[in-house]
């Protein structure tokens, strides 16, 4: 990334170029791994930021874009679930609101689609059971929440993917 910014690039990352250059209204980067699938809410922003820019619009995107992918790979009915935001999602207020506020509204958004979402679940128990094979695809809501598991499992057999481009 440092490379593309002293190269003049203006974009932090190719999700967002791809984007850009494409014209996609929403894109979502993801990983396919044989361990884990993961998808996020947020990309190439500073943690500090994350609960700013968070909406549930932004969590509704990889849910949605990532039931799409799941079923694009051959699994009929796929089974997504949500990390939380805040540490044990947030024990129903005790540590924040945006798991009330915009992940669950997106979860119940989904659903409503006839997506067969769950959560928001804590975000270090939700790998665990994706691994288990409960789920199909876990969505993170920032970068390293969703990096760090699929790096840890399959750093040399991980493929990132951005959903949504035409």
């Amino acid at each position: 990334k440092e490379s593309w910014h002293l190269a003049g690039c203006r974009f932090p990352g190719h999700t967002e170029m791809f984007a850009q250059r494409t014209k996609s209204k929403r894109v979502v980067m993801a990983f396919e791994s044989p361990k884990l699938r993961v998808a996020l809410a947020t990309v190439h922003v500073p943690l500090i930021d994350v609960r700013n820019i968070l909406t549930i619009g932004a969590v509704f995107d990889p849910i949605d874009l990532g039931h799409q992918f799941c079923k694009q790979l051959g699994i009929a009915k796929p089974r997504i679930a949500v990390a939380g935001l805040n540490p044990h999602a947030s024990e129903n207020g005790r540590f924040g609101d945006e798991e009330s506020r915009l992940i669950t509204p997106a979860i119940e958004a989904a659903k409503s689609h006839g997506i067969d979402a769950y959560g928001p679940f804590p975000g270090d128990t939700v790998f665990n059971a994706a691994l288990a094979g409960r789920y199909d695809l876990v969505v993170a809501m920032y970068h390293d929440q969703g990096l760090i598991p699929v790096k840890l499992l399959a750093f040399d057999n991980a493929v990132n993917v951005t959903l949504g481009l035409p």
